[in-house]
């Protein structure tokens, strides 16, 4: 196969999967403004009020790392580790590389 049509397919490939993410980007979209207030009240119940947990949810905002919130709070990336942890497991942050960086952007 020549290097000119492996490239055409390659980026045909790349087109594709972009439209592919498009779509499911605007499926989240309404999925979220059509339970919007499940998930508040889901929020509401995972996130107690005050607590340290909630603390370090608010902080998740796509910029910061693990160090980074630990600063912020006051404690040691380790603590903070197994709170993105929990965060995690109960689907209300991903952690995610953006510019050569681990960071933490809540997801709803």
């Amino acid at each position: 196969m020549s290097e000119r049509k492996e490239t055409s397919e390659y980026e045909h490939l790349a087109a594709v999967l972009e439209c592919i993410l498009k779509t499911l980007e605007e499926i989240r979209s309404i999925t979220i403004l059509a339970n919007q207030d499940k998930l508040e009240q889901r929020k509401r119940k995972l996130l107690p009020k005050g607590s340290i947990k909630e603390r370090i949810y608010d902080l998740c905002d796509g910029t910061k790392t693990a160090k980074e919130i630990g600063e912020v709070i006051g404690k040691d990336a380790s603590y903070v580790h197994s709170y993105l942890s929990i965060l995690r497991r109960e689907g209300l942050i991903r952690t995610i590389e953006r510019n050569g960086r681990i960071v933490h952007e809540q997801i709803i």
